[in-house]
């Protein structure tokens, strides 16, 4: 989500005015009609929550790996920070400091002033994750963007064998979904009948009849690609055992959230938990530790004492201490356990179950998730009151967790008898479980319930007796259980960002690793690239406007402190993501002057490349796979994470279709697949901008990979069309020169000049009220490594401001503006060190001096204005603030 209103660079929608915020999207979208003719490979927009996460977590690790991109977004609490109160020097008080843009303010003066506080406040309520597959039935020479003349397919072959390895998976999918109630009966075979007619139409073995015939060409047009959407609905757990994170809601993006339509009772209810990549590692370690041990002792017979002889009396004494032990001393106790232990005997001695009154016939217990302490669940017994010491149960009654609605329940093979021992306090059934346990110990021992209102259950013990057979599968059981539920209640939500990381890293997946790892017998997802190999296939992310959604990730999953400098937060999203394209900077400075010239707010480039094309056909649609959301009834609502996920993919793949359009006038072959896949980085970064990030109001661009800028205290470079060398500070004209008379200047008599004059557009950014920067962004059809176009610019911006507003005013180019001020940063931490000879003074001195002297420069003056050159803005004139 992004807001235009205050310049926030993601995929959220929170923490401004919903009035700023509707400018981001169309208004409305087209709600899907159930009679239309669909796209066969409609993707599915599942909401996440707790109810489905494990179900719908298996289907995202298995469709992550063969994806061609990641689109992402979020929608959060809050995105601003509050006001806070700054004193102003002049003995007044002002409220909107923190709330300030100003151009020239470096991205690391910003991110300390205003970025780094928003996403350790406010939380994630949802994160939408697009994944985009290549379509197999997609086809060169369709029409729309990236669909060019010529050519026969080129690898539809193996693209079809992709498909069919994936049909079982697609036939899963749809029955899975016909058994929640997202497709009913006819929409489930129209679904089946049009993949079958699009698998023989590619196979030549049938014509498809069409209904509409070619009345609509869109009908038999194939995406480049096809989408898989998911919808994480995120809420800390809130147990005792879990790391606190306080939720901290914004009063105006709550009103926003809620006119958009934000369900907070399914995220307060449901929400997935989240924890950080370290503590998830530490609870994948503590699980598997603990079945190891309990392996390693079973495999030395310290752990059942036999396995399948479990109602034969052991003779080898407890595996408790003796000094431990508890010791009974009344004879109400002594007399209780003895007639328990006789029940027990007299069920475990007798050799027919059926005519044993004690005895239960084998059961089956299906695998679901539990929140049991101890090794399994049980509820609501029956204990049989004519029975003195216990009763039997069927464990068929006595599981009261409800399957996941979105997963298969299969019951398991039977798992033995069990006998529910008669109620009793924790001292006796310590002395119980020691007793039972020394002389039985092949008996499988455990409460009977631990629900807090299962009433006496809570205080019985069932004995399970368990063929070796029964007891190894018993084990498989328990542990997937408690696997389920680390994963659902301890790591949650971080297995998707470790995943999506890794994916994004170029690690290695495969289905038996993903399969292992689901089933608790292997912690890792994924395996770095063989030795030898090269770096692996590297999936992108994408966002819009995102470096507030990469740094709300960071916060929730990595640390919920960020770091300290802006450039150490740059390595840590580098370090997860090494990756990344922005599509407001594919917009903004790659992208056609079509596109430049539009509006680059999400919903409206959607709207421009993927929904419409203009009259003269500047800007064909391209072709966008249909979403339905999982109730069936829409395509997708704006300012929901994973609708706006989606946009932003479709965004990202149109404009790259449209700049390979271009380039292909030389490399007629080159797919979106191939740039992305199998070019190098430096022509990514030549191209889409890899590694780029948009900066809202500021004449820089986010760079992840840019360590040192193009002058001394600036780590990122200015953006595009911008140079150190063509941006200057101006200072001593009068203070009655207005912003008009510094355009009319700059621009009187440059129709007779080269065209890297005539193009360039003004910006001026006031200071106080005689001194402003002047930034000249220079025209595509000039390189920014034209040193000779570049000094022309600058002398003719040189020239004409001396011309117009006097020889005596002082002009210094951004380049030697920023080394002066190092400069005199450095001597004031000089001065400090001389004068305080403390090294905490000195270090202090080092981070705060450059910002003082910046601040005072950019953001304390008497006049700003963020004007562009044109002609309305050369109307107004200077203002004081």
């Amino acid at each position: 989500m992004r807001h235009t209103g205050i310049g926030i660079g993601i995929v959220i929608i929170i923490g401004i005015s919903p009035s700023e915020n509707q400018k981001r999207h169309h208004p409305h979208h087209p709600q899907h009609n159930p009679q239309q003719h669909t796209h066969p490979y409609t993707p599915i927009m599942v909401h996440v929550t707790k109810t489905n996460f494990l179900a719908q977590l298996a289907d995202f690790l298995h469709h992550l790996p063969n994806a061609s991109f990641i689109a992402i977004d979020e929608e959060m609490t809050g995105i601003n920070l509050p006001p806070t109160t700054a004193n102003n020097g002049n003995g007044s008080n002002s409220r909107d400091h923190q709330q300030r843009f100003n151009k020239l303010e470096l991205p690391g003066e910003r991110y300390a002033r205003r970025w780094k506080g928003v996403p350790e406040r406010y939380s994630i309520l949802q994160v939408g994750v697009a994944l985009f597959h290549k379509n197999p039935n997609y086809r060169k020479g369709r029409k729309g963007v990236g669909a060019r003349n010529g050519g026969d397919g080129g690898d539809n072959n193996q693209q079809r064998s992709s498909s069919s390895e994936n049909n079982n998976g697609d036939d899963d999918e749809r029955a899975s979904m016909h058994r929640e109630g997202t497709l009913n009966t006819d929409e489930l075979e129209d679904s089946t009948e049009r993949e079958e007619d699009a698998e023989k139409a590619d196979d030549g073995n049938e014509e498809v009849d069409d209904d509409d015939d070619d009345d609509d060409d869109d009908d038999d047009e194939q995406s480049e690609y096809t989408s898989r959407i998911y919808n994480f609905y995120l809420f800390p757990d809130g147990r005792k055992s879990a790391p606190e994170r306080e939720v901290t809601l914004n009063p105006s993006t709550v009103k926003f959230l809620l006119e958009n339509h934000m369900d907070f009772d399914k995220v307060f209810r449901e929400g997935i938990t989240f924890t950080t990549v370290e503590r998830a590692a530490y609870l994948k370690k503590r699980y598997f530790d603990r079945y190891d041990t309990k392996n390693e002792e079973g495999s030395n017979g310290t752990n059942g004492g036999g396995g399948g002889a479990n109602n034969t009396p052991n003779k080898g004494g407890s595996n408790t201490p003796s000094r431990n032990r508890v010791k009974l001393s009344r004879v109400e106790d002594i007399a209780f356990v003895a007639r328990t232990m006789a029940g027990l005997r007299e069920w475990i001695d007798s050799d027919d179950s059926t005519q044993n009154p004690l005895a239960e016939e084998a059961i089956a217990v299906p695998t679901v998730a539990t929140e049991a302490t101890d090794d399994v669940t049980a509820s609501g017994e029956t204990t049989t009151s004519n029975i003195p010491n216990g009763s039997s149960d069927n464990n068929n009654n006595n599981n009261t967790t409800t399957p996941n609605p979105n997963e298969t329940t299969t019951p398991h093979e039977p798992e033995g008898t069990s006998l529910v021992l008669p109620p009793c306090n924790a001292f006796l059934r310590r002395c119980l479980y020691e007793t039972i346990e020394d002389e039985y110990p092949g008996l499988v021992l455990e409460r009977a319930s631990s629900d807090p209102t299962a009433g006496p259950a809570r205080n019985q013990i069932r004995a399970t007796r368990l063929s070796p057979a029964e007891k190894s599968r018993r084990e498989r059981r328990l542990r997937r259980e408690n696997w389920d539920r680390t994963l659902l209640h301890d790591v949650g939500f971080a297995v998707v960002f470790r995943a999506m990381s890794d994916a994004c890293n170029g690690k290695a997946f495969s289905e038996e690793r993903t399969r292992r790892f689901l089933d608790g017998v292997s912690p890792e997802l994924s395996m770095p690239a063989k030795a030898g190999e090269g770096e692996g296939r590297r999936i992108p992310l994408v966002i819009h406007n995102g470096l507030h959604d990469l740094m709300f990730l960071l916060t929730h999953c990595h640390n919920a402190r960020l770091p300290e400098s802006f450039e150490d937060t740059k390595k840590v999203i580098r370090g997860y993501f090494p990756v990344v394209y922005d599509t407001k900077i594919l917009g903004t400075e790659y992208s056609d002057a079509i596109i430049k010239s539009g509006n680059s707010a999400l919903g409206d480039l959607f709207d421009t490349t993927c929904n419409a094309s203009d009259a003269n056909g500047d800007v064909p649609s391209m072709k966008a796979p249909l979403i339905t959301n999982q109730d069936g009834r829409s395509q997708g609502q704006a300012h929901e994470a994973a609708w706006d996920a989606y946009m932003t993919g479709c965004v990202f793949n149109a404009l790259c279709n449209r700049i390979l359009e271009s380039k292909n006038r030389f490399s007629a072959d080159l797919t979106l697949d191939d740039l992305l896949h199998e070019s190098s980085d430096g022509m990514l970064r030549e191209w889409i901008g890899l590694n780029k990030i948009y900066m809202h109001v500021s004449l820089y661009t986010i760079d992840l990979e840019s360590s040192s800028g193009p002058a001394p205290g600036m780590h990122d470079p200015l953006s595009s069309g911008l140079s150190v060398d063509t941006t200057f500070r101006v200072s001593g004209i009068a203070t009655s020169v207005s912003t008009r008379d510094i355009l009319q200047a700059l621009t009187a008599g440059n129709e007779s000049e080269e065209e890297a004059i005539r193009e360039s557009r003004y910006e001026i950014i006031w200071v106080d009220d005689t001194s402003f920067f002047v930034g000249t962004r220079m025209a595509d059809c000039v390189s920014g490594d034209d040193g000779d176009a570049t000094g022309l610019v600058a002398s003719h911006v040189r020239s004409k401001l001396h011309a117009g507003l006097g020889g005596d005013v002082e002009i210094l180019p951004l380049g030697e503006y920023f080394k002066k001020k190092h400069e005199d940063a450095t001597e004031t931490m000089k001065s400090t060190t001389s004068e305080t000879g403390g090294i905490v003074d000195s270090f202090v001195s080092v981070a705060m001096s450059p910002l003082k002297i910046l601040g005072r420069a950019f953001s304390y003056g008497k006049r700003s204005s963020e004007d562009d050159g044109n002609v309305e803005s050369a109307k107004r004139p200077r203002k004081s603030s």
